[in-house]
């Protein structure tokens, strides 16, 4: 019944919001825009000025502001149904989960080999791990040359302010889209969550990040060799 009635309040909505949208784009602005360069009223242009120079003139400036008063009415019930028809919207499009409803978490593996998932993540954790360390050596074997490199250091860097990034109580939740990018490379998204933060080694306060609660990530790694003897060539972060 719910569903029902904000469906029918955003039809009814839409009808009456648009024989308003060209008297608001045409009218209000306009005005708005002329009292700005004139110096007059909110939307009223030059009418101090007419009612000042004659007396005669008072009658249409009178009806000017009576005109732009309207015209400001119509602005607020538009604004009002603008605002109402956008919460319904929002509802109905969460409620219903609509097919262009962006999905920004995947919480599945779609990769239909169980045991290149299963490497991928035994990979993943072991990177994870090693970064809450700050010891990749270890890793070595997992790592392509470059990639190797550039996260040592960032970690040199992190270990020279006296700062370490822990990341702990990981989840890999999902593995999707898998391309094969050239020859002997393939990528794919990773979807997990896990405790991220930024602490001082010195004072033990924590710079960034949360301590108590997982956050949501999304990377795209590329891999490359065969299944059995796989490596980490980029990570790719995404916002979601």
């Amino acid at each position: 019944m719910m569903k029902k009635m904000v469906v029918l309040l955003l039809i009814s909505g839409l009808v009456l919001v648009t024989p308003h949208a060209f008297a608001t784009a045409g009218g209000f602005r306009g005005g708005g825009n002329r009292s700005t360069r004139t110096g007059g009223n909110f939307g009223g242009g030059n009418t101090n000025s007419h009612y000042n120079n004659t007396g005669s003139n008072s009658y249409t400036s009178n009806s000017r502001s009576s005109r732009m008063g309207s015209r400001y009415n119509r602005n607020s019930i538009f604004s009002g149904l603008v605002a109402l028809i956008a919460l319904a919207f929002y509802f109905l499009k969460k409620s219903l989960k609509l097919p262009f409803r962006k999905r920004e978490y995947y919480q599945e593996k779609t990769l239909n080999d169980s045991a290149l998932e299963a490497e991928i993540e035994a990979i993943f954790l072991k990177v994870q791990d090693a970064w809450d360390k700050q010891d990749l050596r270890a890793l070595s074997a997992f790592y392509g040359d470059n990639l190797y490199e550039k996260h040592e250091k960032i970690l040199q860097k992190m270990s020279d302010k006296g700062q370490i990034n822990h990341t702990r109580s990981v989840v890999l939740d999902g593995i999707t889209r898998y391309k094969e990018v050239k020859d002997n490379q393939f990528e794919v998204d990773l979807y997990f969550v896990a405790i991220d933060y930024l602490v001082s080694v010195n004072s033990g306060q924590i710079i960034a990040g949360n301590t108590q609660e997982r956050r949501a990530f999304k990377q795209r790694w590329t891999f490359s060799g065969q299944k059995g003897a796989l490596q980490v060539e980029k990570m790719k972060e995404f916002k979601i």
